[in-house]
């Protein structure tokens, strides 16, 4: 069996798909067209060397950096393959008109970088997945949500977060204990992507194509524990007071 056969991907209708996967023998490729806001199409403060790098160009290079690259598929019966990302911006030549795109821009309301859905797509995701992280994005091929950035003075980190954000884009959820996890880290993902923004693995490459075969997103294992969870939440309320005093004083 070959990737091809196993991956089985197609669209009814390209254009309303904010970001396509082709797979082919021993090869995927992913076509995200994007819309930057002014913020993300801003100068990246704080690096004199390159006086037009912007916010966009670090979380282009980040998810490029990271998801392009040779996977060993052989823990799943198949090869090897490599995977290429092309962006295409909105308002670009290149741009197709009518063409659904995934918007990017600079975090409100939050003290991290998070991806969510309209208002017209949170909460009822509950429903479809029966999972806690499908509140805030309830993911789908047309509707893949809103990836919102903070500001990071290091373009390292700033590239290593855009390419954990995009892996939610395409349609996996987060392994890391999060309170909508209950706190509960998904085994064996230290090394993930999806927990530690380390490097991305093969399982989470193959739960990718999976997202983009059935149309429904992909989850980490997930389990409550009740000790767990109150422990969890009183160090959360504990960190965004500390958080609270010093936005405060600044």
């Amino acid at each position: 069996m070959t990737l091809k056969d196993l991956a089985g991907i197609a669209y009814k209708n390209r254009a309303k798909v904010p970001v396509q996967i082709t797979v082919e023998e021993d090869r995927i490729s992913i076509l995200a067209y994007v819309d930057y806001d002014r913020f993300m199409q801003g100068k990246f403060e704080g690096l004199k060397k390159v006086e037009d790098f912007t916010y966009a160009d670090s979380f282009e290079r980040g998810v490029k950096r990271f998801w392009e690259k040779r996977y060993d598929l052989s823990y799943c019966g198949l090869g090897s393959c490599d995977v290429d990302v092309t962006f295409v911006r909105k308002g670009s030549p290149e741009y197709p008109q009518g063409q659904r795109c995934f918007k990017v821009r600079k975090a409100r309301i939050s003290k991290t970088s998070f991806v969510s859905s309209p208002p017209t797509r949170l909460f009822w995701g509950l429903f479809a997945y029966l999972s806690p992280e499908s509140a805030m994005l309830n993911w789908s091929l047309k509707h893949p949500g809103t990836i919102n950035m903070q500001k990071y003075k290091n373009p390292s980190g700033f590239m290593r977060v855009s390419a954990h954000e995009f892996g939610h884009v395409l349609g996996i959820g987060d392994a890391y204990e999060a309170h909508y996890r209950f706190f509960y880290k998904a085994p064996g993902t230290e090394d993930f992507m999806m927990y530690h923004n380390t490097c991305v693995q093969p399982q989470e490459l193959m739960m990718v194509l999976r997202a983009h075969q059935t149309g429904r997103m992909q989850y980490f294992p997930i389990k409550f524990s009740l000790k767990r969870y109150m422990k969890g939440m009183k160090k959360m309320v504990s960190e965004n007071r500390v958080f609270t005093r010093r936005q405060k004083k600044n």
